[in-house]
């Protein structure tokens, strides 16, 4: 139940962070344009390394494949 109600209080204060001059206004805290460019930057890494990723599991597979046909 704890862990519950620290999620509701994180998500609270998460929203207050990105969005803080627009709900509130005169608070200073506003972190959208900073949280799209960290944005940006992760979904070009993730999708670099997810093909990185995959291009070592396909290696692997073939790699297997030719293993186990050469046993036969």
């Amino acid at each position: 139940m704890l862990a519950v109600i620290g999620g509701f209080i994180t998500l609270i204060v998460g929203i207050i962070f990105l969005f803080g001059g627009k709900i509130i206004s005169g608070l200073p805290i506003y972190m959208w344009d900073d949280f799209l460019v960290f944005l940006k930057g992760m979904v070009s890494s993730g999708l670099v390394l997810g093909g990185i990723l995959a291009i070592i599991a396909g290696l692997s597979a073939i790699r297997d494949r030719a293993k186990t046909e050469g046993k036969k």
